[in-house]
C-alpha cells in the first residue's frame, strides 16, 4: 500500500466522521499530520471525482459529498492507484531464460493477488470502517469505565 492511498483514506473518513462540518486543509492536515501542501494537493483529486465538495471564503472547507457506506476502499484504491502491483515489463518477458521465466510466474502472482485485493476491497466502505471505529472506540472508553470501578471498588 502507498502513502498515497493511506492519505486519500485517512481524509475521507476524517471527513465522513465530521458529516455536514466544513473543515480547511489545515484543520485536516493538523488532525492527520501531514503536510497542508500535500492535502490540498490530494484534496483536489478527490474533489475532482465527486467524493469532496469545497466551499471558499471565510466560512469555507471540505465536506464529504457521497453517502460513506457508497465509497469502497476499492474505489479509492483504483482512485489512487495508477498501476496494479509491479508486473515485470513485457520487453523482458522472452521465454527461454532464466529471467523471463521468473518474471513470468511473478506477473501471474501479482496478477491473481491484484484481483484478491480488488475483492476484499470491494466488500469494505469508509462508512463500514467508520463504524467499527466508533464500535472500538466506545468499547475503549467503556474498559476504561470497568478498570475504574475496580480501582475504585
Amino acid at each position: 500500500m502507498n502513502s498515497e492511498l493511506s492519505v486519500v483514506i485517512y481524509i475521507l473518513v476524517l471527513l465522513s466522521s465530521h458529516e455536514n462540518e466544513k473543515l480547511t486543509s489545515t484543520q485536516i492536515s493538523e488532525r492527520i499530520r501531514v503536510n497542508p501542501a500535500r492535502i490540498r494537493r490530494v484534496l483536489s483529486s478527490i474533489k475532482k471525482v465527486g467524493y469532496v465538495k469545497a466551499k471558499e471564503g471565510i466560512d469555507g472547507g471540505y465536506v464529504l459529498s457521497k453517502d460513506p457506506y457508497e465509497i469502497t476502499l476499492k474505489d479509492v484504491y483504483t482512485l489512487v492507484s495508477s498501476k496494479p502491483l509491479q508486473i515485470p515489463k513485457p520487453s523482458m518477458m522472452t521465454k527461454g531464460n532464466l529471467t523471463a521465466e521468473v518474471d513470468i510466474q511473478l506477473a501471474n502472482i501479482f496478477i491473481e493477488s491484484e484481483q484478491q485485493l480488488m475483492q476484499q476491497l470491494e466488500k469494505i466502505t469508509l462508512g463500514s470502517m467508520l463504524h467499527v471505529m466508533k464500535e472500538c472506540a466506545l468499547e475503549t472508553v467503556e474498559s476504561f469505565d470497568d478498570e475504574e470501578e475496580i480501582i475504585g471498588g
